[in-house]
């Protein structure tokens, strides 16, 4: 039987994440919206305090196991900013959710300007909860670190990946999906919860 899992979340880009990233569990994510579920609050310092917040909104609203993940940009040279703000980091520009991530991505280059030290990690935060007043969620972390761009790069993902420079020298923007799943905070997060949905939930594989 295919299990309904709630995603707490509007952002299209990590919607299709995330679900290609649960494609191994015979589950269907579907986005908040579809249920008319409006973005929670996310009032935290922390991201788990968030991802909790955000998982246990959209399960309250809905009925259903959520999902929820916060996750953010921390840059050693601004003391981990923009961290939980990382969506919200530039004052709201209209346009959308692209204009933002642009807007956002300026502001960090602006405050890096003339700065050596760009040193940087992706951090995410997956939740998981079977109902609201869950006592046990699944909590699981992933980190990715590198380097921030002095210009942006690339023209795939979503948020700060044209200014995320790996190891190799590419950014994440440059990255295919696939490659980027394989290595992303998010990834490695969700690689993470699979096995915990199927030992501590009982959720079954996909069918082959």
């Amino acid at each position: 039987m295919t299990r309904q899992l709630v995603l707490a979340s509007g952002n299209p880009g990590k919607l299709a994440e995330l679900s290609a990233l649960l494609s191994g569990l015979d589950v269907a994510l579907q986005p908040q919206a579809a249920f008319a579920v409006a973005e929670a609050d996310e009032p935290f310092p922390t991201f788990v305090e968030n991802a909790l917040a955000k998982a246990r909104h959209a399960s309250f609203h809905t009925g259903l196991p959520a999902l929820a993940d916060d996750s953010g940009l921390c840059v050693d040279a601004l003391g981990g900013l923009p961290g939980v703000r990382s969506a919200r980091f530039a004052p709201e520009v209209a346009g959308g959710r692209a204009a933002q991530d642009a807007a956002n991505n300026a502001l960090l280059l602006q405050q890096l300007r003339g700065s050596q030290a760009r040193t940087a990690r992706f951090i995410a935060v997956v939740v998981a909860l079977r109902h609201a007043a869950d006592p046990q969620p699944l909590i699981v972390q992933g980190e990715l670190t590198g380097q921030i761009a002095h210009a942006a790069q690339g023209e795939g993902g979503f948020g700060y990946d044209p200014l995320f420079v790996l190891a190799d020298g590419r950014t994440l923007a440059q990255c295919d999906a696939h490659e980027k799943n394989r290595i992303s905070h998010r990834g490695q997060a969700l690689r993470a919860l699979l096995p915990l949905l199927q030992s501590q939930w009982g959720w079954a594989a996909a069918a082959p």
